[in-house]
């Protein structure tokens, strides 16, 4: 079977940076007053490419509770973290429902745009981050700037595709765990016949399967939840033909 691009340009990446923080603001028109003319066009776009204003997703959740869901509500992970980080956190975060009835010493929230998500004032990572729970970074996840070994909690949930080297953004998710700590990754997977019958995808550059993921991640992690759900149990089967579930322990 053809295997599908990994990397893609850093024009296409920005490109689809570009719609990201346009999806996001589009949920924030109180931010509308910072947004630049082409910006505002571009947001403009987006919400006539998604029909209208009713179709995004509620604010305050990027699906992160259906993903709690498929991962049998983090049971598997322990109670208390030392370091704890979520790479490509966006707006809402994974870790937020991750950490009700568990605690992390020291929180990290890591996405290219968190600065932009910070100003969406009353969501849950704004808050925090004014309060002094949560540090934030906002450094491309290629270019990850934190130790290795040294987090004991590391999320990665809906990021892979957004990315603009894949195998680099797994490479240091597993390089920043430390021995005994866990790694949740949660992705929606695409094959080629997915690409073909989707097309491009600006939001997306990157399509993964899970043979990519599987060759990276279990070699170097025990598997603690280990799912892969059908094309019809995903979030959008039209254009993925499974979902990964993981939680890993490093060995």
């Amino acid at each position: 079977m053809e295997k599908l691009p990994l990397c893609v340009s850093l024009e296409r990446w920005q490109q689809a940076q570009e719609w990201e923080g346009a999806y996001w603001r589009a949920q924030h028109p109180d931010r509308s007053h910072v947004l630049t003319t082409p910006l505002k066009r571009l947001t403009a776009k987006v919400l006539n490419k998604l029909g209208q204003e009713a179709d995004l997703p509620s604010v305050g959740d990027d699906w992160n509770h259906w993903w709690a869901e498929q991962f049998d509500q983090y049971r598997a992970l322990p109670s208390r973290f030392n370091n704890a980080i979520e790479l490509g956190s966006g707006p809402y975060t994974n870790v937020r429902v991750i950490l009700e009835g568990r605690s992390a010493s020291h929180l990290i929230c890591s996405d290219p745009l968190v600065n932009e998500y910070l100003r969406f004032r009353g969501q849950w990572l704004a808050r925090m981050w004014q309060e002094g729970k949560v540090y934030v970074d906002d450094h491309p996840l290629e270019e990850c700037p934190f130790a290795s070994d040294y987090f004991d909690l590391v999320v990665v949930i809906n990021v892979l595709d957004h990315c603009r080297d894949s195998l680099a953004c797994i490479r240091q998710a597993v390089r920043i765990t430390k021995p005994g700590g866990f790694l949740v990754i949660g992705q929606d997977l695409s094959n080629f016949d997915d690409v073909q019958r989707i097309g491009d995808d600006i939001g997306h550059p990157i399509r993964i399967d899970h043979e990519t993921l599987d060759n990276e991640l279990l070699q170097v992690f025990r598997k603690v939840h280990y799912k892969i759900l059908s094309r019809d149990e995903g979030r959008n089967p039209s254009a993925h033909y499974g979902t990964y579930v993981f939680i890993g322990q490093k060995h």
